[in-house]
């Protein structure tokens, strides 16, 4: 897609790149794990972006999000996730998700700590 400077009066995409080092970002609380936020609603319209640990135990209740898909990259760590559709799967460092708005979802276990970037489509937060 080309992106007029039109597009960009009207605030469609960013006027600048952003670069954030995550070292540099507060820990934000309001979500179901602690997460760092890189990129929100307030930067760009297209999508949200956070970077974060769940710890060993910790679960995440079956949920879905039925306005954003979900895109996850798991950096490190291993956990039993639950996708509608799929079944229980393990999760592991390397491993990727792709969840469509609306399907359920949720982290059954966390057996080592899960370090995440989650990715909403249009953003979440």
């Amino acid at each position: 897609m080309i992106y007029s400077k039109d597009c960009a009066s009207k605030g469609e995409w960013p006027l600048k790149p952003i670069i954030r080092d995550e070292n540099d970002l507060d820990v934000d609380e309001s979500g179901p794990f602690p997460a760092k936020i890189l990129l929100s609603s307030r930067d760009v319209r297209i999508a949200s972006v956070k970077v974060g640990v769940l710890e060993k135990g910790k679960t995440i209740e079956i949920h879905s999000h039925e306005g954003s898909d979900q895109i996850e990259y798991y950096m490190d760590g291993r956990a039993v996730m639950y996708i509608e559709g799929l079944g229980e799967r393990v999760i592991h460092k390397g491993s990727f998700t792709y969840i469509p708005k609306g399907v359920k979802h949720g982290i059954k276990e966390v057996i080592e700590p899960l370090k995440i970037i989650t990715i909403f489509i249009p953003p979440l937060f």
